[in-house]
């Protein structure tokens, strides 16, 4: 091969290469921005753009509804993204929708298990605030989606852990040394040792922020609370509902649990079976998940069968949920909500403080 044909393969290269970049930095990509449903929020941000253009995505909610997060889990409200590819967006509204837990008080709940990290989730470690205008270690967060929990990694609970947990002892809100990340079993090491918890900062959500505590608008310590023992019985077995459904188990995404319906719930959004009935198991409501979203904008809540965690050992995930009140039922051992595949229990002995 001569020199002169090196030469010209080498110019046809440079000029081919040349001509690549050139298009690729005016190429131009679609933005896609979407609301769950039209009538709970509008959404501002889609169009064609050029790469590398910043561009911000904007959710707006009606009157009586609220954003909670895009699909991805992002709950930055505007949003701001960079042009990369083509992609797409949904805004999740809900309704605003209450929940009796007595005669003269109702309640919103929280989008998603409770769940703390020491780092994030990440690998640097992270702070929070808490009552009293101080700061405690580790990031708290409402799971990304009702049905998401930890499940048997919740074994590697530790101090120096630095993945997510989601199953605490009770009282372990960080207050006094109580961290949620204890594993004794002894009752001692829980709480202030046997008085409720409720209104004290032994209580989660009382004492700590919880930054993606969207339903409110502020991640302030004491937004959040432990509903009580006489309050997870009035919301299953003795609240008046416009539908006459208070809850139904069922199986949503996947994972078993129980939906609690709220006050104002209309039946002909979604057909519930086996409503009210303590003794059903899952099987009844198998529910795919884009019937879920339907379902959940509408104000309705999910508790997974999440198990539960004694010392570093995880059981019964998928099968029993377990979810504590702020209530004790002796000096030993705390009461809250249980339920499986045969029996729902709301003032239960969950276990040990």
């Amino acid at each position: 091969m001569s020199k002169e044909f090196h030469k010209k393969i080498g110019f046809i290269w440079v000029v081919v290469v040349g001509v690549f970049l050139l298009n690729s930095c005016h190429k131009e990509f679609t933005i896609t921005v979407v609301s769950n449903d039209a009538e709970f929020g509008s959404v501002t941000g889609g169009g064609v753009y050029k790469k590398g253009t910043d561009v911000q995505l904007r959710a707006t909610p009606a009157i009586g509804c609220y954003f909670v997060k895009w699909d991805d889990g992002n709950i930055n409200n505007p949003r701001s993204i960079t042009v990369k590819s083509d992609a797409n967006y949904k805004a999740i509204f809900f309704v605003e929708s209450d929940f009796s837990v007595s005669a003269n008080q109702k309640v919103l709940f929280s989008p998603g298990n409770l769940q703390w990290s020491a780092t994030n989730g990440g690998n640097t470690a992270t702070t929070h605030a808490v009552a009293g205008n101080g700061t405690a270690a580790g990031t708290w967060r409402f799971a990304i989606n009702q049905w998401d929990t930890i499940g048997a990694k919740n074994k590697y609970v530790s101090s120096t852990y630095t993945g997510w947990i989601d199953l605490f002892g009770w009282g372990t809100s960080g207050y006094n040394y109580k961290y949620p990340y204890k594993i004794n079993v002894s009752w001692e090491g829980y709480g202030d040792g046997d008085n409720n918890i409720a209104g004290t900062n032994y209580d989660w959500g009382h004492y700590n922020a919880i930054y993606n505590s969207q339903t409110h608008k502020t991640d302030d310590p004491g937004t959040w609370r432990t509903l009580t023992k006489n309050e997870w019985k009035y919301l299953l077995e003795n609240r008046r509902t416009t539908s006459g459904i208070r809850y139904a188990k069922a199986n949503v995404h996947g994972v078993n649990g129980l939906i609690v319906v709220p006050d104002n719930w209309n039946s002909s959004i979604y057909s519930l079976n086996g409503a009210n009935s303590f003794s059903a198991d899952y099987t009844p409501n198998i529910i795919k998940t884009n019937d879920w979203e339907k379902i959940e904008a509408n104000g309705c809540i999910f508790l997974p069968a999440a198990g539960f965690r004694s010392d570093t050992s995880v059981g019964k995930v998928d099968t029993t949920g377990n979810y504590w009140s702020s209530a004790c039922s002796d000096a030993y051992n705390a009461d809250g909500l249980i339920f499986n595949m045969s029996i729902l229990d709301p003032s239960g002995y969950c276990g040990r403080h």
